[in-house]
């Protein structure tokens, strides 16, 4: 006989327990307990235009993020480029500041060439001066000697030979001195072109500092503007870099939000778990066994009950608790006539001892659609309709989950239920 995996031993207490609390959690979050197939589908259509909104903007937010991270690159780029030229930049003022210092010193010695050429100019000049009074004084004086002729040489207490030593000598002096006066004149002259020369190098040396001067101030200039450029491409770069982290934040929160609303998604799909203790019953009656009670069969079978009976009169219709479909409606060994439905998630219902069954496997099925009918020879052996829900092979407590108003519970009157 066929038995289904569904009715394999259940697991242990503590996983029972942890998933009644999880279970509870999710229960606490909806407000609504029961609601319409056409509500859920309407719930989760607005959910998905929201998923699907989210990951548009997701998706613009990927596009942002790389175009911004393209942008990074690019200025990362731009930003090793602008290195490079301030580098080159760099080396060419180094350089022109090494061709300004040789061009100064150039300049302080030429200065001082000048200088000392200039003092030996003064110097030739002073002693030119000099030479040129003693060769006045001499030519005044052997003008006043006058000339060596009859009447000197008759009236002077010289004589004639000395007379003619005398006049021989003063020519000598005047020869003389008119000599160095010439060398002097021509040292002056020569100098005079050397200071002519050293000063027109020197302007040549000026030009090329105040070239050179220019150019450099153009470098430095140039370099100004390209720190500027530097720390705006930083500048800009960090905010591409801020608007990347949050725009991937706003993505994280995006991504969060589908998460959360996929879940809601799943938890509208979730209807059996949603519409937990606002079930109805399968029937009406009282129930006559609890869960997890131990009970014994009118053959005197003693057994723990892993679901719940209820006594209703024979002819009642057994209902179908929430929407699903049949996945077993037969005879099963120990239980009888008996409806398994799958209502999703792992979750399943077990409807036993059923006198005639009104559904066949694959059915699909809403709440509160008739399956069977309960009947004396169903209930031979044990009384009431038998009722479990499982999750996996897990067994719940059914009274955890149906609408206990509409059954009458030990300690209950009839009176107290709902009809």
């Amino acid at each position: 006989m066929y038995k289904p995996p569904l009715l394999q031993p259940p697991f242990s207490r503590k996983i029972a327990i942890a998933w009644l609390i999880l279970a509870f959690s999710m229960f606490l979050s909806v407000t609504a307990f029961s609601e319409t197939i056409s509500e859920r589908e309407t719930k989760k259509s607005e959910i998905s235009q929201g998923i699907k909104k989210y990951r548009i903007n997701i998706r613009r937010l990927q596009q942002g993020i790389q175009r911004q991270q393209e942008q990074v690159k690019q200025n990362r780029q731009q930003e090793r480029n602008l290195l490079a030229e301030l580098q080159d930049i760099d080396s060419r003022l180094l350089e022109q500041k090494e061709k300004l210092d040789v061009l100064e010193d150039r300049m302080r010695a030429q200065q001082e060439l000048i200088a000392v050429k200039g003092r030996e100019l003064a110097r030739s000049r002073h002693e030119k001066e000099t030479v040129q009074g003693h060769l006045q004084k001499r030519i005044q004086a052997y003008y006043k000697t006058g000339n060596i002729g009859f009447m000197n040489v008759a009236f002077s207490t010289k004589t004639l030979p000395e007379l003619l030593q005398i006049n021989d000598s003063f020519q000598t002096l005047i020869k003389y001195d008119r000599q160095v006066i010439d060398t002097y004149r021509h040292t002056i002259g020569e100098l005079e072109r050397s200071i002519q020369s050293f000063e027109l190098e020197q302007g040549l040396l000026k030009e090329f500092i105040d070239q050179n001067i220019t150019e450099k101030e153009k470098l430095d200039l140039i370099k100004q503007e390209k720190e500027i450029l530097l720390a705006r491409i930083r500048t800009e770069t960090k905010l591409h870099e801020q608007a990347i982290l949050e725009m991937e934040q706003a993505a994280t929160s995006l991504a969060s939000n589908i998460q959360v609303l996929e879940k809601k998604e799943d938890l509208i799909d979730q209807s059996f778990l949603r519409n937990k203790g606002a079930m109805p019953p399968p029937v009406n009656g009282e129930v006559i066994s609890r869960f997890e009670e131990q009970t014994t069969n009118r053959l005197g079978i003693t057994s723990v009950s892993r679901g719940i009976a209820i006594a209703a009169p024979s002819g009642t219709i057994v209902r179908a608790i929430h929407e699903g479909e049949v996945m077993y409606s037969g005879y099963l060994r120990g239980y009888g006539n008996t409806i398994i439905v799958n209502h999703g998630y792992q979750y399943y219902s077990v409807s036993s001892r059923i006198e005639r069954l009104l559904v066949k496997k694959g059915d699909k099925i809403d709440e509160l659609s008739e399956i069977g009918l309960m009947g004396d020879t169903a209930t031979l052996m044990s009384e009431g309709l038998y009722f479990e829900i499982r999750h996996g092979s897990e067994n719940l407590d059914p009274l955890l989950w149906l609408d206990t108003s509409k059954l009458v519970l030990p300690g209950k009157s009839a009176a107290q239920a709902t009809p």
